[in-house]
């Protein structure tokens, strides 16, 4: 026989279990829950297996294997309905529940009717693997309905949120008032016409037809007739008051169905398959199995009774005893024997709850969400819809008349757009470009490389012709030394010329006939005209020695509108990734919130630990938390952080250890709480 040995190979892989990343899908609490449960029914699996190795070396060894020649095709078969039915991982996910119908269903016409004669080897085989397949199929139950039971209850909780939100603005509380003003107007016509037509059927005594619709008439025009003392204000917030009173009620409505809802999973969750068998325990006896069923039977009734509408307490109570009833109900119709050896009563309840209880649960959680959950989109729409209808005409009408405009209009802002693009980032960036490569053509100047050489040249032929001609005319030849006044010049001397025009300022009359006190004028024109020239050369050689940085001051502004507008477009159009990312770290710092209130908040037991409420809502946020930080946090941070969860939901350590958790978790992570 091809008998495998599932634990020694899947305990490789649970060693390292808690460093997997959890799947994507379904709910990874529930996941690793069920995960642990299937490790447990591993162990069991693993003595069976070697049970059936032995007695096969024995009756090899003894010659009486041929009779059972066809028996171990159905142990065969069975074995691999349990690895169909087995969790490897947190990674593998549940499956469907009509999948698991149908193989379960194909496990149960295995079962066989009864057995005439001493049970064999075989037998005693056999009854280990079908209950080991319908213990693997409740697994797979627990998970699919603890699934259904966290994701609702998070649906719970938007709903209650939503109603938060409607009752915390005053703006909000009148926008939902004006959403469901025409349902509250049907409503309010319905009553007075059912009002009105009661009175007229109780007044049968009246003579005739005419009379009655008078009366009639009378009593719909008294119903609708405002007192004088009753303004309009009156009538509008009496309506708010009555707006507001809904949403509390539903809001209630809703909170009784969430918590009834956590006290399903806190019970499912600590009650449901507890063997209780560690490391190096074994199974033994029909314990087990005797928790099996009640664990079947607590799913049936938590399925029963999860949407009435009781209290915690008495919803508790409720479960327990008709949890206890029906299990001493299903012992004392069987016989014992019967019981212990052969599970079809269990597969017939398991294959129960995966079609009728589970999706008629399903259906009545979604049904008491619409009723007391947000309005529909009809009704909160219903107003821009009718503004949008009865103006459709007129706006087709504008678009129509203005379309020579309006497509001006989107011309201009694309040729303005095309100019923008060539003028401020094209031709700055061949600027920049030909700068880095010397371009001639790119150099920046202000001024030309041979004026401040001209006018220099000219003021010294300037100053040298008026010192001559001021020499000649006091014929002193010998203090001509046209060097030596070039020279002057060049450092800015023109102390000879300065000094006739500070004698021809004592005559100026006669200076400005002579001429001499008008060239001196024009030689210090010159002059200043060479100073500002050898400015100007200051600049011009200041700016090319920082051509490159002016080259990147010129291309920033056409790159940083052209970056804003594409940033703007891809947040429009686009993943919109950073404001998503913002808001996932708004989610993660709110979820550890909720996990913080939920335990500050909590009643605990006697044995101080949560009651089964308060580790369901507990369960649920952290599922949240989880979620949540699978989206922020990656690789080690995200292995470390479900260790830290898995810490967190262990309500064995008690409450005040746990808050300790929510602690560590809080500074630990902190920086991707900001």
């Amino acid at each position: 026989m091809n008998l495998q040995k599932p634990q020694k190979e899947k305990e490789k892989g649970r060693e390292n279990l808690r460093y997997t990343v959890p799947s994507a899908s379904g709910m990874i609490i529930v996941k690793e829950n069920t995960c642990r449960l299937d490790t447990q029914l591993d162990r069991f699996q693993q003595q069976v297996i070697d049970k059936i190795r032995n007695d096969v070396s024995i009756l090899d060894s003894i010659g009486t294997a041929d009779r059972y020649q066809s028996r171990p095709q159905q142990l065969v078969a069975l074995q691999s309905a349990v690895q169909s039915l087995s969790i490897t991982s947190t990674t593998h996910n549940l499956l469907k529940p009509d999948k698991l119908v149908n193989l379960i269903s194909d496990v149960s016409r295995r079962l066989p009717k009864q057995h005439e004669g001493p049970l064999d080897e075989y037998t005693t085989h056999e009854s280990d693997l079908f209950w080991l397949v319908t213990a693997k199929a409740a697994v797979q139950t627990l998970g699919l309905l603890l699934n259904s039971l966290v994701e609702q209850t998070h649906v719970f909780s938007d709903e209650i949120f939503y109603w938060d939100d409607i009752l915390a603005s005053s703006w909000s509380t009148w926008l939902h008032f004006a959403q469901t003003s025409p349902l509250r107007i049907w409503d309010g016509a319905r009553h007075l016409y059912s009002h009105a037509a009661n009175r007229v059927t109780q007044d049968r005594q009246s003579p005739s037809m005419s009379v009655r619709w008078a009366h009639f008439y009378d009593l719909l025009r008294r119903s609708v007739r405002v007192h004088p003392t009753y303004s309009m204000r009156s009538r509008i917030s009496s309506h708010l008051a009555m707006c507001k009173s809904d949403v509390r009620r539903k809001q209630k409505s809703l909170r009784a169905m969430r918590d009834l809802h956590a006290s399903s999973i806190g019970l499912l969750m600590e009650e449901c398959l507890s063997f209780n068998v560690g490391n190096g325990h074994k199974f033994s006896g029909n314990q087990w199995r005797d928790t099996l069923l009640r664990s079947v039977i607590l799913m049936e009734t938590i399925l029963c009774n999860t949407t009435d509408d009781i209290g915690i307490a008495d919803f508790e109570h409720k479960v327990f005893t008709m949890t206890n009833a029906e299990e001493h109900f299903v012992v004392g119709q069987l016989n014992e024997s019967l019981v212990s050896e052969y599970p079809g009563i269990l597969i017939d309840r398991l294959v129960n709850i995966l079609q009728d209880l589970l999706p008629t649960y399903q259906l009545s959680s979604k049904a008491v969400a619409r009723k007391y959950g947000h309005p529909s989109r009809l009704v909160r729409y219903w107003l821009p819809f009718s503004l949008l209808l009865f103006s459709a005409s007129t706006s087709l009408k504008i678009l129509a008349d203005k379309r020579t405009e309006i497509i001006q209009w989107i011309l201009e802002i694309g040729s303005t757009a095309v100019d923008f693009w060539s003028n401020w980032v094209i031709e700055p960036i061949q600027r920049l470009i030909g700068t880095i490569r010397h371009d001639r053509a790119s150099e920046i100047a202000i001024m030309s490389k041979n004026s401040l050489e001209a006018d220099r040249a000219s003021l010294e032929r300037m100053v040298v012709d008026f010192v001559q001609d001021h020499t000649l005319t006091q014929g002193d030849p010998a203090a001509t030394d046209t060097l030596t006044i070039t020279n002057s010049v060049r450092e800015g001397d023109l102390t000879p010329v300065l000094k006739a025009y500070e004698r021809d300022l004592r005559s100026p009359f006669v200076g400005t006939v002579r001429g001499d006190l008008i060239r001196t004028l024009l030689i210090q024109i010159q002059k200043t005209k060479v100073d500002v020239e050898i400015a100007m050369s200051g600049i011009d050689s200041l700016l090319k020695s920082q051509e490159l940085v002016f080259g990147f001051v010129g291309i920033t502004p056409g790159i940083l509108v052209s970056y804003s507008v594409f940033q703007w477009a891809c947040g429009l159009f686009g993943s919109r990734k950073g404001l998503r990312r913002n808001e996932e770290h708004h989610q993660l710092r709110h979820a550890l919130r909720n996990v913080d209130r939920t335990l500050a908040a909590s009643s605990l037991t006697t044995n101080g630990i949560l009651n089964f409420k308060d580790h369901g809502l507990l369960i649920c946020d952290a599922e949240y938390l989880l979620q949540r930080a699978r989206a922020v946090l990656k690789g080690a941070d995200l292995r470390k952080f479900n260790e830290d969860v898995s810490d967190l939901i262990d309500i064995q350590r008690g409450a005040d250890r746990q808050l300790q958790v929510v602690r560590r978790i809080g500074y630990t992570y902190s920086r991707w709480f900001q």
